[in-house]
C-alpha cells in the first residue's frame, strides 16, 4: 500500500515539473533612466521608481506590469512633452527553460525628440539600486505629481518601442502631447 501511494505522489510530481505552465522567474528586471540637463519634470506609475526623485543611471528593480510615464523636457527656446506606456513581461520558466529568464536591464533616455532604450550601462550594487560602478548618480531628477495626459484622449502612438534581453521584454509606445 505504501508503494501505490509514493508511485501516485510521484507521478503527481511529475505531472506538475512536465506541465506546461510557469513555474517561476529567476532573475530580475531593472529600469534605468538617463536624460539631458534638461529634464523639467517627471513621473512614473511604477512602485518601484522612487516617488520623491530618481537618480540618473541608476538602475531599479521592478516587476512585470504596465507603467505609464510622463516627462517634460525644456530649455531656453524650446520644450517637449511626452507621455508614454511600458509594459514589463517575463519569459516564466517551462519544460523547455525550466530556469527562466536571468537578470535584465532596460535603459529608458528621456531625449527630447522622445523616449529612447539603449543598451544597458553595466552597474555594480550600491544602495538598492544599481549604478555605474558604485558611483553616486550623475544627477537627480525631483518627480512630481503628474496630471497625465488624458489616456483616452491620446490616440495613435507617436512611437513604439520593444526591446527583450534575457527572458523579458519591454514594449514602450509614447505620445508627444501638445
Amino acid at each position: 500500500m505504501k508503494g501505490k501511494g509514493f508511485l501516485l505522489a510521484a507521478a503527481v510530481l511529475v505531472a506538475v515539473m512536465f506541465s506546461s505552465c510557469g513555474i517561476a522567474v529567476r532573475g530580475d528586471v531593472y529600469i534605468g533612466y538617463g536624460w539631458d540637463d534638461v529634464l523639467y519634470s517627471f513621473s512614473d506609475t511604477n512602485p518601484s521608481i522612487p516617488a520623491d526623485y530618481i537618480g540618473e543611471d541608476n538602475y531599479y528593480k521592478s516587476y512585470p506590469g504596465e507603467y505609464w510615464t510622463d516627462y517634460t523636457w525644456t530649455n531656453y527656446s524650446t520644450s517637449a512633452r511626452y507621455v508614454f506606456r511600458y509594459y514589463l513581461t517575463a519569459d516564466y520558466a517551462t519544460l523547455g527553460n525550466p530556469y527562466g529568464p536571468y537578470d535584465s536591464y532596460f535603459y529608458i533616455y528621456l531625449a527630447n525628440s522622445g523616449p529612447v532604450i539603449y543598451n544597458p550601462l553595466y552597474r555594480s550594487l550600491s544602495n538598492g539600486a544599481k549604478s555605474i560602478e558604485g558611483k553616486t548618480a550623475k544627477t537627480k531628477a525631483v518627480t512630481t505629481p503628474s496630471s497625465m495626459a488624458n489616456r483616452g484622449n491620446l490616440g495613435e502612438p507617436t512611437g513604439v518601442i520593444e526591446k527583450s534581453s534575457t527572458g523579458y521584454t519591454i514594449h514602450l509606445e509614447y505620445w508627444k502631447v501638445e
